[in-house]
């Protein structure tokens, strides 16, 4: 066990009953006898049995915490003052840790680059290829686009997820995926989690450009996770409505861009 360097989780879960186990084993298998550590289960109101999975579990290192469903950042914020870790995951219940090594690799780099606020690693699909997620800030065309197919404008759709970077370098994030983040504890504190003004979309792009003002947010392909990528549908008209008021939220803080 490393001296010095604990840990903390965070799984915001809203009726994820088919993931969840797996999310909380592959974490538990990661870490256990490496780190002290604990896992934050923020429940937003399922109505499905995920508190009786988790439940089912019965780990030590476990807290189940009850929430209003206000949303992702809101949820993660729950446990904000609680936060005794060095290093705190933002963990989506669709998502699981390889192993202990890849676990390792990011403890690593976060602690022999300590000007380091915030790491994304590499996520992949259960089938093992890349998801884009290394993305630049967002302007008004780029979330346009991401509706219009990807032969639209595709060479701008490819600049968005640095798509000639290879994925295979460590290099400065502006937009990390909120689906999974490693973040120094005191550095979370400091910009006072996430904006809680958004239910869901562009929290994740707000914390990564909150956090690179006082730090640095950097992508680290040399650790990897795994996501199944439960996404809301795209072409259901309260999440396009929800994603719209976000991203007027995000441009009204940050400033328009348009392209």
């Amino acid at each position: 066990m490393e001296h010095n360097v604990s840990l903390s989780f965070t799984i915001v879960t809203y009726n994820n009953q088919d993931k969840i186990k797996n999310t909380i084993l592959s974490i538990i298998t990661a870490v256990d006898n490496l780190f002290p550590y604990k896992i934050f289960i923020v429940d937003n109101e399922s109505t499905d049995k995920t508190l009786e999975v988790v439940r089912g579990i019965n780990h030590k290192q476990i807290e189940i915490v009850p929430s209003e469903n206000r949303g992702f950042g809101f949820g993660h914020n729950v446990v904000l003052n609680r936060l005794q870790s060095t290093y705190h995951f933002i963990v989506n219940p669709d998502i699981q840790i390889k192993d202990s090594q890849s676990l390792q690799v990011m403890i690593n780099y976060m602690n022999e680059n300590p000007s380091v606020g915030l790491l994304s690693p590499l996520i992949l699909n259960e089938d093992g290829t890349i998801q884009y997620l290394f993305r630049n800030q967002p302007t008004v065309l780029d979330a346009a686009i991401r509706f219009a197919g990807k032969k639209i404008l595709r060479k701008r759709q490819e600049k968005f997820i640095n798509l000639k970077s290879g994925y295979n370098k460590i290099l400065p994030i502006e937009n990390a995926s909120g689906s999974f983040m490693l973040v120094r504890t005191d550095i979370f504190k400091a910009v006072r989690g996430f904006d809680e003004r958004y239910f869901m979309y562009y929290e994740d792009t707000d914390l990564t450009r909150k956090i690179n003002e006082i730090s640095s947010a950097m992508f680290v392909p040399t650790a990897s996770v795994m996501h199944s990528w439960e996404r809301a549908n795209g072409r259901d008209i309260r999440y396009i409505w929800i994603m719209l008021q976000s991203l007027y939220k995000y441009m009204q803080k940050w400033g328009w861009v348009l392209w």
